[in-house]
């Protein structure tokens, strides 16, 4: 049996920090393919397909601001589940995101090949079932 000590002071349904809309550097820290899901958004819906959804933390969380202009101090983490792996002509943003963590799109055979690099992203605001949220609106190739 695992032990548990309680934090007292602990929050209940303390709300994760949006960052302002603008360029990050972040850091992937899990995927997983799945089918893609239907979404109100015709833009965003990817029935059909096969998508990857990865989880991306800020790679310096101390230069990030809020939406108030304060420094943010409860980041939670960014998933961004538009990277379509199939059909192969709907695969951009994925090799965005590939090129943008330095790797070379042609040696991109496996997903574990992005676990722990960081890419640059742009970052907008969005709202998700009557709460904002940060959603990636583009990865950038890193500058040489």
């Amino acid at each position: 049996m695992s032990m548990f000590s309680p934090n007292p002071n602990a929050e209940a349904n303390l709300a994760f920090d949006i960052a302002k809309p603008g360029q990050y550097r972040l850091r992937i820290e899990g995927s997983t393919n799945m089918p893609g899901v239907s979404d109100p958004i015709p833009s965003k819906s990817t029935p059909g397909n096969m998508v990857m959804k990865v989880r991306l933390v800020f790679a310096d969380p101390t230069a990030v601001y809020t939406l108030k202009d304060e420094v943010a101090k409860n980041l939670g983490s960014i998933i961004d589940n538009s990277l379509v792996t199939q059909p192969a002509e709907k695969q951009g943003k994925l090799r965005s995101l590939v090129e943008s963590g330095g790797i070379v799109w042609a040696d991109f055979t496996d997903t574990q090949m992005l676990m722990g690099k960081e890419v640059t992203a742009v970052l907008g605001v969005e709202e998700y079932n009557g709460d904002q949220k940060n959603t990636v609106k583009r990865y950038l190739k890193p500058q040489i």
